[in-house]
């Protein structure tokens, strides 16, 4: 079946939405007949599918310029999506980067100072639950249907996929599996993440219930295999120390394993019409110029059909502004409201080298030793924020592009709309978190092996291999390879380097120049205000 964005009658849009005041009392609002009698009722499976996978991307059912055609309401539609909103909760309150618009809500995650009400984990929160809400009437509908097995355990996986990130940034959601729970009961974290290993499990075939199972390929590109499933296992054992007190190192080290030996995926080295591989991975035809052998599951955007202001769109204008006038990004949106900090330019530039001469991103690259290096400057910029208001003086991060590295036109004909699509998992992650399992087993030292993982990741980048490496080093790694790419919270709470620590400071933590210290509540964001009002099960997280 081939992925369609322009999504029509599945139902009713009406009965679609969720309301920000409370996911409870929309639970089972999916499962009724349809109220328009202009509109078909009948379930039509596959464009569910497809609703499922786009929640990923997409605001909503109606074009992206109208601001009230999202999923959510509350919130403007094209800051609801899921990939926007998790690039504001794992990147702003990080060492990576600052939003300078003046924005006081945004202000809250630049600054590691937000609360119950604050409309960004807010949104996340009520995004992932519209994801589960749709994955659950899917598996409902379809119960028995043998015609469907495998489209099943793609959704089963998108609904783990959800849960993944509730069980990461909100630690103790309510658990709803099917449509007829009005005021779910909060799992645990523990709880939360047993779900979510025991899903991944058996739509693996590898735990109690093997009756519905990923493919070994994608049943088309875009769409959840083994590998996915395989990966998201990896990424959930890397953290299990966080989420439940035991580590689970080895188990990291097995599925990440597993991702490097399927031969259905690798890593993206092909370097070609003057770009590099690692370039490639995030430019305009990454869907088919050899990025699609790394992404193993994308978030899909298309300037021609499926527009969206929350995916790449809003990336790559939000880090580019004037580049554009002398760099070609192949968009007409430069915005420029995002910046990288000092600490994120050191990991590639060392303290001290404060002006570089050279201006475009593919030459800092090469004068820096690492294709990932990917910063604009014009010989004037400075790597330190000294105006939390000004673009004008400070690196620029240019990652993310609308160009076609084959030199193909772009699919929007108004040259505004993006063709990029978001890696959400790609092979790499698979070498680091091989890597850092590898370095944690070993008392923090990576064996030849585990060597051999990071130094593969180097030679793509044309940076210096490796000859021994500690565990700050493998962080910083994880932020040369995956920067603003909406996982650097994470990862620094994985490596005790967010909140509750003063050892590692970034400009503007906790709102200070210099940085500061930030309370450890701040490690998981609080249950929305409005969804605890609504239901009585749900207690909210601690100091919040």
């Amino acid at each position: 079946m081939t992925m369609k964005f322009n999504i029509k009658n599945i139902i009713s849009a009406a009965l679609l939405t969720l309301s920000l005041g409370g996911l409870t009392s929309c639970i089972g609002d999916l499962d009724v007949k349809n109220i328009n009698p202009q509109q078909v009722s009948t379930l039509d499976k596959d464009a569910l599918l497809n609703k499922i996978y786009a929640n990923m991307m997409l605001a909503g059912q109606k074009a992206p310029d109208d601001g009230n055609g999202g999923d959510i309401d509350g919130i403007d539609a094209g800051t609801s999506t899921m990939m926007r909103e998790l690039f504001y909760l794992n990147e702003l309150p990080t060492d990576e980067c600052l939003w300078i618009w003046p924005n006081d809500d945004t202000d809250d995650l630049n600054y590691n100072r937000w609360g119950d009400s604050q409309k960004h984990p807010k949104g996340l929160y009520y995004r992932l639950m519209f994801g589960v809400t749709l994955c659950n009437f899917y598996l409902n509908q379809t119960e028995g249907d043998a015609s469907v097995a495998e489209q099943r355990a793609e959704v089963r996986f998108m609904r783990a996929l959800n849960y993944f990130y509730m069980v990461d940034l909100f630690a103790n959601p309510p658990m709803v599996t099917t449509m007829d729970d009005a005021k779910p009961k909060q799992a645990t974290r523990q709880e939360a993440y047993d779900f979510v290993e025991s899903e991944l499990k058996n739509v693996l075939g590898e735990g109690d219930d093997n009756s519905e199972v990923l493919s070994d390929k994608p049943m088309a590109y875009g769409r959840a295999s083994k590998a996915a499933a395989n990966l998201l296992l990896a990424r959930l054992y890397l953290n299990a120390e966080v989420y439940t007190g035991t580590p689970q190192w080895e188990k990291a080290k097995e599925y990440a394993n597993r991702v490097i030996n399927d031969g259905n995926w690798k890593l993206m080295t092909d370097d070609s019409n003057g770009y590099t591989a690692y370039q490639k991975l995030f430019m305009g035809d990454n869907r088919s110029n050899g990025a699609q052998e790394e992404i193993i599951l994308p978030a899909m955007e298309d300037g021609a059909n499926s527009r969206s202001y929350g995916g790449l769109f809003f990336v790559a204008g939000m880090t580019t502004a004037d580049v554009i006038n002398v760099y070609p990004t192949r968009t007409s949106e430069a915005w420029g409201g995002t910046i990288p900090k000092e600490q994120f330019i050191q990991k590639f530039i060392p303290s001290g080298a404060d002006k570089l001469s050279v201006g475009y991103p593919d030459k800092v690259a090469e004068a820096s030793g690492d294709d990932r290096a990917l910063f604009f400057t014009d010989g004037k910029r400075e790597p330190r924020i000294t105006d939390v208001s000004n673009n004008k003086n400070v690196y620029l991060y240019v990652k993310y592009t609308n160009v076609h590295s084959d030199g193909s036109a772009i699919h929007d004909g108004t040259g505004k709309w993006i063709d990029t699509y978001i890696p959400v998992l790609r092979v790499a992650e698979a070498y680091l978190t091989y890597a850092e399992a590898d370095a944690r087993i070993n008392g923090g030292s990576c064996t030849t092996d585990g060597l051999a993982k990071l130094n593969a990741l180097r030679s793509r980048a044309h940076a210096k291999k490796f000859t021994s490496v500690d565990l700050q080093t493998i962080l910083d790694e994880w932020s040369r390879e995956f920067g603003f790419e909406c996982r650097r919270r994470m990862d620094l709470v994985r490596f005790g380097k967010f909140g509750g620590q003063s050892e590692y400071l970034w400009q503007y933590q906790n709102g200070a120049e210099e940085g500061q210290a930030f309370d450890a509540h701040f490690n998981i964001y609080p249950i929305p205000a409005s969804d605890i009002n609504a239901n009585d099960n749900l207690k909210q997280n601690p100091k919040y």
